[in-house]
Formats: structure tokens, C-alpha cells, sequence
């Protein structure tokens, strides 16, 4: 595998250094330093679409959205992700001049997209999921909230975001109202009382897990070509804000690889990794086949790629330092200081080696890429790896998976070999964590070792929100972080955290709720086709 993503790579690079880079490419790669998306390593050198994040927006009218619905279509098939953002859609009941009737309005448009994605995932090796984007001041968004709870089975398959802003939650403070508009002249179209609105998404988020939210004006105040239009929408797991049509190349770099011996970081090695890495991302959007020649356009006119981490629950375990302590914060920084500097350093030097990416205006430093950073949840290519996912902390670190060849179970590579040195009955600790057990009954283990491995729900969300927004400060994109909450939770406290992610400057904010039963809300199953990424040509 990596042989073949590698040398399909390397083709953008000039011909008297291209083998250098297949080399260095592949073995990174093949040591798991660094990883790109899934798609890139599953379509690599097989004609296929590398990218995974993209967001498509449909105008107001039949043609476009159905032009949309297959765009949407196309990009699934090839295993990529789509935010499809719905805000230019006319309200329910809205006349249409040309039949005559009535608008059946965003949510029963979006019905469409849903059948269509359920549909696509027959078909495809790996298809891709799909976030529905709505504007806080569209006059259906209560309807668009209170639809994973009203219609649970005509949605499965797509996931459902507010564009939230910060006009809506300085009204709920101020006990207000909110002002809807219709979105295809700016007229007002009434309002909602903003705490109305604002706990119908907690109820939601309560009973299902869905809505998602974005910070729509966080995102607008970090947009770095703000000429060419506000960014409403982000790809499915909201770690990379997009304009409409364009896409983002993602990857990351593997955490606890560049640990030294004694937990001290491999700042040297870490640096170095990341600037290949950006290098290896700016590559794949020279060699990618696209699903349209529009996206194709938009994308290369930002260059946008998403370079960030995983498995950094692992490398607080093995520092000894709990996820919950502000130490965590600390580490962060230490790893952000290494990774942030050295990822715009490359982009820079691109930039002079290639030219800046198209839509760069003169102000600032010429930068190949207009952003370079964003933090994904990694949830297959930690897989790989053997590592926690992204930034969670221990979720599921003994899981059982699906695979082309049957089911088999994965295990955090670092965590067992952590527990090896500290318990007597390693395989006895390792199905208490497959049986989702709380820390506390995990058997064999001295409290302080069992402060390590406090699960993801185990945290309190506070802590789990501050380090998400430590790492947001030195990414340019997003940080897809959930923040896990036990059964007890309540709306209104879910309300509070809302309230907390967007002052503590996040770009968005998802939660899942573990019920009483054990499971989290709106979490599915692994299924996983590993092969398709690791088999030979």
C-alpha cells in the first residue's frame, strides 16, 4: 500500500527528485509516522478520488438541487464526505411560480440526499457520510432541528448541523428574540425566541445526537480568502471549513511515533514529519481525479489540505499525564508548537518552490496553501496506526471491527503495551475495556494507573471543550472533537456547554450522550473495509 500511494503521489513532484520523495512518501507511510485520508490510501495509483472533505450547495431552483443530489452522489462513490449546505433553499410553503404549488422546504429536499447517500452505500468500498448545513435564521431551522427526532428513518444515512451565530446566542442572553430571513431576498420573515430554538437543539442533541453546531461567525472571523465569499458549511465532521464546491485533502501525523524513550517529544523528527507531510497533501491535489471540473477549479484556487494528529490520548497515557488535568493543555502547546510552525514554514516554501495558490491577494506571506491545519477524528486510519482516535480521549480502545474477511478486534497498540508493565492479567483489562467498563472496574489496576484510562465519557466535558479550544487556536481550519457526556446529562446543561465551546472561541461543537443502555447517542457501528485500503494492486 504504501509502495502504490506513494509512487502515484510522487508524480507531481519534478522528475530528477521524484524518486526522493517516493521514498521518503512510502516510508512514512509504511512506519505509520503519517497517514493521509482514507480515500487517498484506498485510490492512490487506482484512478480514483483522493480527497475525503467537501461541501456542495444547491440554489434555489429543481435543476440545481438535483444537479447537486448527483454531484453528492458521485462524490460518495469515491469514498469523500459532504456538507451540503441548504440555507439558499425557499421556506416550507413558500410559492413557486412556475407550477404553481407550494415549497416542500429544505428538510423534505433534504429526505432526498438521505435515500441517495443509503442508497450510494451499497455501492461503494467505502462510501462516504454527509452533514446537512441549515442557517440559524432560516425560517424552517425549527423545523430542520426537530427532524432527526420526527423523521429518524427518512434522515439515516445524513447527519444534521446548525449554523449557528453569534447574533442568536447574544439574543438568548438577552432574553430576545431572533430575526429569521427568507434567504432568497433578505426579507424578515418573523422570529423565534432564541431560547426556544437554542433548547430545541439541546433537546435533540439529548435525545439523538444531532444537531452539530458551527460557529459561523468563529469560522468567518478565520476565513483566509474572505474575497471570495463567507464560509457557511464544513465537510461531514466539521474539521475543515469550505466555500461551496471546493474540496480538502487530509492527513496525520501519528503522535506517539515521536516519542523518545523516556516520553520526551522527538521535536526534530516531529518537525520534519510535518513539513513532508504538507508536501505530500499539496501533491495529492496535482494527482487527484475529480469528481467534476468545478470542484476541480475551486479547490486548486485555495489549496486548501488539513494536516493534523492522532493519538493523542495515547501520548498523555504514556507522559502519565490524565486527560482531564490542565497539564493536558500544556502538552498540547508543547506538540502545537512543533506542528503549527513547521506546517506554514512548508507552506511557505512551497510558495516560493510552486507559487502561491491562486487566490492569494498579496497581503501577508505568499503561501502555497490557504490553510494547512485541522484536526480530524481519524476514525479509520487510527485503525492502521493502532492509536487513539484524533483528540478523544479513550473512547473505544478495544472495539470489535468488520473487515472484507470477518469480524476481528483491535486494540490500541500503545495502550497494551502500557499495560503489559502494569497489570498482571493484560488480556482480563482488555475485554473489561471491549465491555465498555468505567475506569473504576477495570480489574488489576492501582488507582492512579485507572486515572489514566478514564473514558471518554469519564471526562468532564469542561476539560474535554478547553483542550479542544487550545488546539483550535493554533489550527487554521477546524478540530473535530465530540465531546462525550454521560446518561445523566441534561438538556439544559448541554445548553450551558454550548454556551462555553463558543466563548472559549471553538468553530463548532458535537457531543454524544452516553444512555443508560451503554451506548453513546447517534453512534453507529465500525464497519470497516480495511482491505480495500491495504490489499495489493
Amino acid at each position: 500500500m504504501s509502495a502504490r500511494v506513494a509512487g502515484a503521489v510522487a508524480e507531481a513532484e519534478p522528475a530528477d527528485v521524484r524518486a526522493h520523495w517516493r521514498a521518503r512518501f512510502a516510508e512514512a507511510i509504511r512506519e505509520a509516522r503519517f497517514l493521509p485520508n482514507l480515500p487517498t490510501l484506498s485510490n492512490a495509483g487506482r484512478s480514483g478520488q483522493l480527497a475525503a472533505c467537501f461541501v456542495v450547495e444547491p440554489e434555489d431552483s429543481l435543476d440545481s438541487i438535483y444537479r447537486t443530489l448527483h454531484r453528492a452522489a458521485r462524490i460518495q462513490q469515491g469514498s469523500g464526505g459532504c456538507g451540503i449546505h441548504l440555507s439558499r433553499l425557499r421556506p416550507r410553503d413558500a410559492p413557486i411560480e412556475h407550477s404553481g404549488g407550494v415549497s416542500p422546504g429544505p428538510v423534505a429536499f433534504l429526505e432526498l440526499f438521505a435515500h441517495s447517500a443509503r442508497v450510494n452505500a451499497r455501492a461503494g468500498r467505502r462510501p462516504g457520510a454527509h452533514l446537512a448545513v441549515l442557517r440559524d435564521d432560516h425560517p424552517d431551522v425549527l423545523d430542520f432541528v426537530r427532524a432527526r427526532l420526527c423523521e429518524p428513518e427518512a434522515l439515516a444515512g445524513v447527519g444534521l448541523a446548525v449554523g449557528v451565530s453569534d447574533a442568536l446566542l447574544e439574543a438568548e442572553a438577552r432574553g430576545e428574540s431572533h430575526a429569521l430571513h427568507d434567504p432568497r431576498d433578505g426579507r424578515s420573515r418573523g422570529s423565534v425566541p432564541a431560547r426556544e430554538l437554542l433548547e430545541a437543539i439541546a433537546i435533540s442533541i439529548h435525545a439523538t445526537g444531532d444537531p452539530t453546531l458551527l460557529f459561523l461567525d468563529s469560522i468567518a472571523r478565520g476565513n483566509p480568502v474572505p474575497q471570495l465569499g463567507r464560509i457557511e458549511a464544513t465537510n461531514p465532521c466539521g474539521e475543515q471549513p469550505l466555500l461551496p464546491g471546493e474540496s480538502c485533502v487530509l492527513g496525520s501525523l501519528h503522535l506517539p511515533a515521536f516519542l523518545e524513550e523516556d516520553g520526551t517529544l522527538a521535536t526534530t523528527r516531529l518537525a520534519d514529519a510535518t513539513r513532508d507531510a504538507v508536501r505530500f497533501l499539496d501533491d495529492v491535489i496535482e494527482v487527484n481525479a475529480w469528481p467534476d471540473d468545478a470542484i476541480a477549479h475551486a479547490t486548486r484556487r485555495t489549496r486548501k489540505v488539513g494536516l493534523g494528529v492522532m493519538g493523542f490520548a495515547d501520548v498523555l497515557l504514556l507522559r502519565g499525564v490524565p486527560y482531564a488535568d490542565p497539564e493536558a493543555e500544556r502538552l498540547a502547546g508543547e506538540v502545537l508548537g512543533v506542528v503549527a510552525p513547521a506546517a506554514h514554514e512548508a507552506t511557505r516554501a512551497l510558495a516560493q518552490e510552486r507559487d502561491p495558490f491562486p487566490a492569494w491577494r498579496g497581503e501577508g506571506p505568499r503561501r502555497r496553501n490557504a490553510a494547512v491545519l485541522a484536526i480530524a477524528p481519524t476514525g479509520t486510519i487510527r485503525l492502521l496506526a493502532g492509536c487513539s482516535a484524533g483528540l478523544e480521549p479513550f473512547l473505544q480502545p478495544v472495539l470489535r471491527v468488520r473487515t472484507r474477511d470477518g469480524e476481528a478486534r483491535w486494540t490500541d497498540r500503545w495502550l497494551e503495551a502500557w499495560l503489559a508493565k502494569r497489570c498482571p492479567d493484560v488480556a482480563e483489562v482488555l475485554e473489561a475495556l471491549e465491555r465498555e467498563s468505567a475506569s473504576d472496574a477495570l480489574p488489576g489496576l492501582a488507582p492512579p494507573d485507572r486515572e489514566l484510562l478514564r473514558r471518554a465519557w469519564e471526562v468532564p466535558a469542561e476539560r474535554q471543550i478547553a483542550l479542544q479550544a487550545r488546539f483550535q487556536r493554533a489550527v487554521d481550519g477546524a478540530v473535530s472533537k465530540t465531546v462525550h457526556v454521560p446518561a445523566h446529562t441534561s438538556p439544559e446543561a448541554l445548553l450551558g456547554w454550548i454556551r462555553l465551546a463558543h466563548r472559549s472561541g471553538c468553530k463548532g461543537v458535537a457531543f454524544f450522550r452516553r444512555t443508560a443502555e451503554g451506548a453513546s447517542s447517534a453512534r453507529g457501528e465500525f464497519d470497516l473495509d480495511l482491505a480495500a485500503a491495504c490489499c495489493p494492486l
